[in-house]
């Protein structure tokens, strides 16, 4: 070999850039960012538990009219949760690839839609199962799945299977970044196009096709993509500001988030007349709430948590998946049985609050009990 590497040096350079890729390969880019799966985990937690406080009022919407914008202003800063799903996900994504620089992106590709695409199947199978028993025409069944409403939250299926292509065409564009601002101020002025439609400044026919599109439409989810890849290659910078912020300036700015994602929510429920779909994320206070959440949270560690907390941390993000679908299915089970039941009811902003948490509480659990038993049946991809 020393023969052959003396005879033409470009083959002994080659074979050490082909070594260090294979280390590269077997080891991390970079290996604090093992380090950093924790906080990534808690993020999942909490957002997934932000997610299920939306599923939680099993009453038809008549029973509580009167306090259904309060609600929606009151839970606004709970919004951060799909925008940080979405941006985790295109972080873990853009770190694979990062880490296999060698591997052809075809397979990789293929192999994320496969793996989005066996889940899909599968709960947007139970939920239409459960409709067809319930009375749904096949039509009625059709337009549910494609409008990502087959059960509560199916729509951010549709939005990753949408996503993930973009994700591989755009990466390399997106390395740069001031095509990262591009992408973010684009999608500003989506948001405003679209306050715009809502306000009623391009008339009745373009708010009609919004609303027929529903939740999946991407003018309201591309910038997620940016912003994950963006996060991945600036975590070490994110991991400094978040240690060196003090907990009470990070009270602060997670208070002054919360105040801005209320007054916009405000200000859409009062135009929406207090039904925000679908438009709930079409908001500028999603896009900021991100980085405030990785910031704010990104020196988060197991050893600032008792064991409990730290498994409990863990089991939320590891069933987030399984619970996010399952939830979504119950919710809809026990509004059914709710509707029945309450349809001539009134509840008061006092009451609601009460009965909203406690299906909190109870939707959770058994959302994640569930999701635990799935995998031990064998059935770990549609829960993982």
């Amino acid at each position: 070999m020393t023969n052959i590497f003396a005879k033409n040096p470009t083959s002994m350079i080659k074979y050490f850039q082909l070594t260090n890729m294979k280390e590269q390969i077997k080891f991390p880019l970079n290996s604090q960012v093992s380090d950093r799966l924790f906080f990534l985990e808690f993020l999942k937690a909490i957002s997934i538990t932000a997610v299920v406080s939306y599923h939680a009022i099993f009453l038809p919407r008549s029973a509580f009219i009167a306090s259904n914008g309060i609600l929606e202003v009151l839970f606004a800063p709970l919004r951060f949760c799909v925008p940080v799903f979405l941006t985790i996900s295109f972080l873990l994504f853009e770190r694979q690839i990062s880490q296999s620089p060698i591997q052809p992106k075809l397979p990789l590709l293929q192999k994320r839609l496969i793996r989005l695409g066996i889940p899909t199947l599968f709960w947007f199978g139970i939920a239409a199962l459960l409709k067809a028993i319930n009375g749904n025409s096949f039509p009625e069944i059709i337009n549910a799945i494609l409008t990502g409403e087959i059960f509560t939250g199916a729509y951010y299926l549709l939005i990753v299977f949408q996503l993930i292509p973009i994700f591989f065409l755009t990466r390399n564009w997106l390395n740069r970044q001031k095509n990262i601002l591009i992408t973010i101020a684009i999608q500003g002025l989506v948001f405003s196009f679209v306050y715009a439609t809502i306000c009623g400044l391009f008339g009745n026919q373009v708010l009609t096709f919004l609303i027929k599109m529903e939740r999946p439409l991407i003018i309201y989810w591309f910038v997620y993509i940016a912003l994950g890849i963006y996060l991945f290659k600036n975590l070490s910078w994110i991991e400094n500001k978040s240690i060196s912020l003090s907990k009470t300036n990070k009270i602060l700015i997670l208070c002054l988030t919360a105040a801005i994602m209320m007054i916009e929510y405000r200000i859409l429920t009062l135009v929406l007349k207090n039904s925000l779909r679908p438009f709930d994320y079409a908001a500028f206070s999603c896009i900021f709430s991100v980085p405030v959440m990785f910031i704010c949270f990104a020196s988060v560690n197991e050893k600032k948590f008792p064991s409990p907390v730290v498994k409990s941390i863990k089991l939320l993000s590891k069933y987030s998946l399984g619970i996010f679908c399952i939830n979504g299915i119950l919710a809809q089970i026990f509004l059914s049985i709710g509707s029945k039941f309450f349809s001539q009811a009134n509840f008061n902003l006092t009451q609601i609050l009460i009965i909203k948490i406690i299906g909190w509480i109870i939707l959770l659990t058994i959302s994640l009990l569930l999701s635990i038993v799935l995998k031990r049946l064998g059935l770990k991809r549609v829960v993982n």
